[in-house]
């Protein structure tokens, strides 16, 4: 699959945004020179990742107290990471440099107060690495490194969530709340016909389909057959929407599958 800056209208546009987003510097003109440092992003009335679709936002007030709010925002962040890295691997370095890009002045930075109140050791620095590997198209075995040490720092975040932290209700229902997302986005992907949207959904997708491969046997021995047995079909029917970088060969209908993730949000919401 060819790079997506093989041509340099896109180039430049997307090196942009990914700097934009950085904080950073916007490149400018065909030789990249860097100009004024970029301005202020405006502020998300939402907090992180406000955007349209699934994606949601990521509430620091809620992730304060609340458990699920909390590892949410940490799976949003994740889904990012793992969508990047898929667009790495197939050669869409500046999408995967994106992708690294956006959690860290959308996400990051709206939960950092958060995340030093509960006493989590700061990781932004890691998530930078992953987007300037991307950005400088190091190798992919670097890239993926850079990856898992994000992932790493996630998991290793996961263990302050507040309140009753990563209990088996709460990840049960982080695993609901991102396959309801998965849903949306794939809702809103199929009116789009840029990578991004689609990318956006596929990281949800894998991040819930990750958690849910460990949460829902822990469901099933807890007793809790009926809602791990309505995880795994809703994985299942969320996997041909979203089958690796390239989208369905033919759409796939988006109502039923965001009525089937509405339903298993519903049955998680009686976990004790």
């Amino acid at each position: 699959m060819p790079d997506d800056d093989s041509t340099l209208p896109v180039k430049v546009t997307r090196r942009t945004k990914l700097w934009l987003g950085l904080g950073g510097f916007a490149l400018l003109g065909p030789a990249g020179a860097l100009a004024q440092p970029a301005p202020a992003a405006a502020p998300l009335t939402q907090g992180g990742e406000g955007g349209e679709g699934g994606e949601g936002g990521v509430d620091a007030d809620r992730a304060a107290t609340d458990p699920v709010a909390f590892i949410l925002a940490l799976d949003v962040v994740a889904a990012h990471y793992l969508a990047g890295r898929r667009a790495y691997e197939a050669g869409r370095h500046t999408a995967a440099a994106e992708m690294f890009a956006h959690p860290i002045a959308e996400i990051y930075a709206e939960l950092e107060g958060v995340f030093q109140d509960r006493g989590v050791p700061p990781f932004q620095e890691k998530m930078q690495e992953a987007s300037t590997l991307a950005l400088d198209r190091a190798p992919r075995g670097r890239v993926s490194a850079a990856v898992d040490q994000v992932l790493a720092a996630l998991k290793e975040a996961e263990a302050k969530a507040p309140g009753a932290g990563p209990s088996l209700p709460v990840r049960a229902r982080v695993v609901g709340e991102m396959l309801d997302r998965a849903a949306l986005q794939h809702s809103y992907a199929l009116r789009s016909r840029e990578l991004e949207p689609y990318l956006d959904g596929l990281g949800l997708y894998l991040a819930a389909e990750a958690r849910a491969k460990a949460v829902a046997p822990a469901l099933e021995a807890a007793g809790h057959r009926t809602q791990a047995q309505a995880m795994r079909e809703t994985v299942r029917a969320l996997a041909p929407a979203y089958p690796g970088m390239n989208r369905p060969a033919k759409p796939i209908a988006a109502g039923p599958l965001s009525a089937q993730a509405a339903r298993l949000k519903l049955a998680l919401s009686d976990l004790p």
